[in-house]
């Protein structure tokens, strides 16, 4: 763990505010705002799916040729091939497109384009290509990420509480299915006079950051000010104070909405029961559409499988 720079307030409130502008960009960008998501399509086995407008094809898609590309899942990798004379594939890396290429072999995580087409590829044990169609309807009137303002007081350093012998669990998400993590342990902090404690998750899947961990957690803003399912943070490390190791920094001005809040063609974790703080968090990203609009999903409407999580 490397020590951080003495907590600067006018270069933190500059960071968040360049982070929030980097993501309304991507909201902004029909290539991939998760509004733009129009299909989701799982891979099977071995078995590839075959895109095209031939009715035969798995994922049928008018504009394109009568049997365009393949796409194949291999271990941890996902591997596209062009079958159409026209077909290219580039890759999206920020705001650069890389060579157009008849194929590609890429992790999950990758944004791809394909004619006027983007696809995300998305492993997490149960892998699956996700269309977005920069003339989705959805693009139209969109509710944009909203932020609770900056508020350093929930800028929080916590003690992991390691457990000694990390075991599996299961994560629930918001399709249903089983998510396999580590628990590593429990972060403790302290607030309004009260000890808190949030379970400290490593996502067993490919993609994960082997060195760090995640936080899903619900708080009293919770399907009121913030999104119902619950909001991920990404705990940072923090130099030990008087020889006591394993702290760590919780900023919840960085926690943000997983990307199901703007649509239910995305898999993402429910935060588990006991991470559910008493406590108000007045900090990060807010709740877009709080009166129950058609964007994203809701409590009701997860699967009875995912919503015992509450």
């Amino acid at each position: 763990m490397s020590e951080p720079d003495p907590f600067d307030e006018v270069a933190w409130r500059a960071a968040l505010s360049a982070s929030r502008a980097a993501t309304l960009a991507i909201f902004r960008d029909p290539r991939l705002s998760p509004y733009a998501a129009v299909g989701r399509h799982e891979l099977v086995g071995s078995k590839p799916l075959v895109f095209g407008s031939d009715e035969t094809c798995d994922v049928v898609i008018r504009d394109l040729e009568p049997r365009a590309f393949q796409i194949f899942v291999d271990g941890d990798w996902f591997e596209c091939q062009a079958d159409g004379l026209n077909i290219n594939f580039r890759v999206i890396n920020k705001d650069v497109t890389s060579e157009p290429q008849q194929q590609l072999r890429i992790q999950a995580g990758a944004r791809v384009l394909v004619g006027r087409y983007s696809l995300r590829f998305s492993h997490q044990n149960f892998p699956a290509v996700l269309v977005l169609d920069p003339e989705s309807p959805r693009l139209q009137g969109a509710a944009f990420p909203l932020w609770f303002e900056p508020d350093p007081r929930f800028r929080i350093e916590a003690r992991l509480e390691r457990d000694a012998d990390p075991r599996e669990e299961i994560v629930q998400s918001t399709r249903g299915q089983k998510r396999r993590a580590l628990k590593l342990g429990l972060l403790a902090f302290d607030f309004g006079g009260k000890t808190h404690k949030l379970s400290a998750l490593r996502m067993l899947e490919p993609g994960a950051d082997e060195a760090g961990f995640s936080i899903f957690f619900r708080d009293e803003t919770s399907g009121n000010e913030s999104y119902p399912v619950g909001r991920y943070l990404e705990p940072k490390p923090v130099a030990a104070a008087g020889g006591e190791g394993d702290r760590w920094l919780l900023d919840f001005n960085t926690a943000y909405n997983p990307a199901c809040a703007f649509s239910e063609l995305y898999n993402c974790p429910v935060p588990p029961r006991e991470n559910r703080l008493a406590m108000a968090i007045r900090a990060g990203e807010r709740d877009p559409h709080p009166s129950g609009t058609e964007h994203g999903l809701t409590q009701a409407g997860l699967t009875d499988r995912a919503r015992i999580a509450f």
